[in-house]
């Protein structure tokens, strides 16, 4: 068990993994949470679910680990993927819509498309229709942006890989499923949309790498952008608390990919 300092300057409660991973005995002690009532907001109650990742931890830490909540959960640990996706795009999607627009604009300038930020309209963790089959229950989007002609996908990553394996045959990865969306489906259910966009955010970028593609004036982009680079976004509703608490979390978290 240890004691270190948030990112806001105030005390903390952490536990530790067997694999060094530190996890905070209060999750909402991991996010953001500035110019969002009421709190907790939906989305990140919905993330708050006991976590099989509860056998990293042993004696003291696991006390702590479960001592807020009486269980173990991911939104806890400082790799928590699911914790900086909120902290960067769930104070935007609360904010009001001349800021959600403004934000949009610049992220949009900053991954190199020329498309519109009118109408900004930002969601977290919602599924889309498995490409593949249609069933329900497909591809959870970490997040997504809609505006007047832009449909963006993004998937957010701290330490891990893009997962592999994916589709029917497990012969895709998860940006081939985002991707095959919205070349088989995305100009079907969104008519106006001319930029379909598959953003990839990680730590260091490299996770799109394919070219772009258009095809009666409707482009498909594919995007890469980093945690740092989003964090220069000065348009973002707690711009300066973002960039603190990004760097907060990169000192604290190890180097290496980990999965607890």
């Amino acid at each position: 068990m240890a004691e270190i300092k948030s990112w806001r300057g105030l005390p903390i409660d952490v536990a530790k993994s067997a694999g060094g991973v530190l996890a905070v005995a209060d999750p909402w002690d991991n996010v953001i949470k500035t110019g969002v009532r009421p709190w907790p907001p939906p989305e990140l109650i919905q993330k708050i679910y006991e976590s099989r990742q509860v056998r990293a931890y042993a004696g003291a830490e696991l006390t702590l680990a479960t001592s807020k909540l009486g269980f173990y959960s991911d939104l806890q640990s400082l790799h928590s993927e699911d914790a900086i996706t909120w902290s960067f795009f769930g104070p935007v999607a609360y904010a009001t819509q001349p800021t959600r627009g403004a934000f949009v604009k610049e992220l949009l300038e900053l991954i190199e498309v020329q498309g519109s930020s009118d109408n900004a309209h930002l969601w977290l963790w919602r599924r889309l229709p498995h490409p593949d089959t249609l069933v329900p229950g497909g591809p959870e989007i970490d997040f997504g942006i809609q505006t007047a002609d832009v449909f963006l996908l993004g998937e957010a990553k701290w330490r891990s890989p893009v997962g592999r394996g994916q589709g029917v045959n497990r012969d895709k990865t998860q940006m081939t499923l985002r991707e095959e969306f919205c070349q088989k489906y995305g100009t079907k259910l969104l008519s106006g949309t001319r930029h379909f966009v598959i953003l990839g955010v990680s730590w260091n970028g490299g996770i799109t790498l394919r070219a772009d593609t258009e095809t009666d004036g409707i482009a498909l982009h594919a995007r890469d952008t980093t945690w740092e680079g989003l964090a220069r976004i000065a348009s973002h509703p707690c711009a300066e608390e973002v960039r603190t608490y990004l760097e907060w979390k990169t000192h604290n978290s190890k180097p290496e990919p980990q999965t607890s």
